[in-house]
């Protein structure tokens, strides 16, 4: 299990959707715009994001990529700037033909990402008292649940599907 603590986190609830997805937003799969990254800010953002993303129903984390920017030598020690952090996630999500959808997190305050629960069935997208954007791979309605998952919590996300 990997964990890092003390960075700004957002919270993310997932939930099992065994029907079809609806595409909302149809920029989203043109061509010209498949790189495009669509950043979660409102309620209904996390809703878009939870449609189009299928609720990364039967989706598998294949890449996992943590940048740390912030670290700083100083007299006597080092500084920690969490605002220069990023967390990316690729997940294949099989449910919505073999796509791949990638997260990014930016403004690290927690994030662990547990190596025995590769795949995700339920998942959880919120904002939480403070603002933060939290995510995580289970449905969860406490905090003490969420870390019992592989979760995040950041400042801020943005999401786009990559192939």
């Amino acid at each position: 299990m990997v964990q890092f603590v003390k960075t700004p986190a957002i919270l993310f609830t997932f939930c099992k959707n065994y029907g079809t997805i609806q595409l909302l937003d149809k920029r989203v799969f043109d061509e010209g715009n498949r790189n495009m990254f669509n950043e979660i800010k409102t309620s209904k953002d996390i809703q878009v994001f939870l449609e189009k993303t299928n609720y990364l129903h039967d989706g598998y984390i294949i890449n996992v990529q943590y940048t740390h920017n912030g670290i700083t030598k100083i007299e006597n020690g080092h500084y920690f700037n969490p605002t220069q952090t990023k967390l990316i996630l690729q997940i294949l999500v099989t449910s919505i033909w073999d796509t791949v959808v990638e997260i990014e997190f930016e403004s690290l305050l927690e994030w662990q990402i547990k190596d025995n629960h590769r795949d995700i069935t339920d998942t959880s997208v919120i904002f939480d008292e403070q603002n933060w954007i939290v995510w995580s791979d289970g449905v969860c309605i406490s905090m003490d649940e969420v870390k019992k998952s592989s979760y995040v919590i950041a400042e801020s996300m943005k999401w786009r599907i990559v192939e």
